[in-house]
């Protein structure tokens, strides 16, 4: 009896102690989202205000290498050049086009300025108010993620503007035979390095996983090494951060430490790691080029609808 009591009190202490961890999994999973969400949002409120065009994606640069003046307002016409660089990837045969990952709206609003017909899917309500007031109302804005779409049409052709990443490869690719008529255009980065699973894979996966599992579905018509077109990106953001961002946020840490001492003492764990971020110089470019490739990939459907 007391071996049984002791087992079953085991089982119930194991039980428990699952759904503590499931409960925590759940909350870090959670809060993961809302700073990414966050995050976004932060960056959708800069572009808006700052470039006044919303566009979230990283510039695409025609001459590469440092560029002669790094500004934001540089930055800015290259996410233009990023978007021009898009659109002339576009097949001739194309009138419908899903954004998936739309964000703030532009990509979309642009596109149905050259005569598109667009829908979007972009699971942040925060981005998606932003782009309701950008787009006509027989455009429809799907709140959720592309993984939990739904189609109730099909269109000429699926884009996934620096949003490919995000998603699983083999579920985008399943659901393009659903939902695209004709064509899939990524204009994303995949790591150098292999994934565990299908999200944020290596081009080689992505070719493999084509290769092996939807070479009767899909071909490639275009495919673009664009990295070094994309680079200079993070010179700007490098320098910026590095010459004017950071430098206040060391001169605020120090001046807070001097003028506050009581709160210092309070703060002061938070003021230190403040401090040692910012005197750590940024270099993004580096990084970014060592572990990572940018590619502009357009697929066609091999038995378009």
């Amino acid at each position: 009896m007391l071996v049984l009591v002791s087992t079953y009190g085991t089982i119930i202490n194991n039980i428990w102690l699952s759904q503590v961890l499931i409960i925590c999994t759940r909350s870090i999973s959670e809060l993961v989202m809302k700073l990414k969400d966050f995050r976004l949002d932060v960056e959708a409120l800069f572009a808006q205000s700052v470039y006044g065009h919303g566009h979230l994606h990283y510039g695409y640069w025609k001459d590469e290498g440092t560029p002669s003046v790094a500004s934001i307002e540089k930055l800015g016409e290259a996410q233009i050049n990023y978007f021009n660089k898009l659109v002339e990837t576009i097949p001739d045969d194309v009138a419908t086009i899903l954004d998936v990952g739309s964000g703030t709206g532009s990509n979309a609003a642009s596109l149905i300025d050259k005569g598109y017909s667009v829908d979007c899917v972009c699971p942040s309500t925060s981005l998606n108010k932003i782009a309701a007031k950008k787009l006509p109302e027989e455009s429809t804005i799907f709140e959720c993620e592309f993984e939990e779409f739904r189609a109730n049409k099909t269109y000429d052709a699926l884009i996934f503007a620096e949003s490919f990443h995000y998603l699983h490869a083999d579920i985008v690719l399943e659901k393009g035979i659903e939902c695209s008529k004709k064509y899939i255009l990524i204009f994303d980065y995949f790591r150098k390095r292999d994934s565990e699973n299908y999200q944020r894979i290596s081009y080689s996966q992505f070719l493999k996983l084509l290769n092996e599992s939807f070479s009767d579905s899909y071909e490639i018509l275009y495919d673009e090494d664009v990295t070094n077109h994309i680079l200079p990106t993070f010179l700007v953001i490098d320098k910026i951060s590095n010459d004017y961002f950071k430098p206040f946020l060391v001169t605020a840490a120090s001046r807070f430490k001097k003028e506050h001492p009581v709160y210092n003492l309070l703060f002061g764990f938070f003021i230190s790691k403040i401090t040692r971020f910012a005197n750590k110089k940024n270099n993004r470019y580096k990084t970014f080029a060592a572990n990572n490739e940018y590619r502009l990939i357009l697929l066609s459907k091999k038995n378009k609808n």
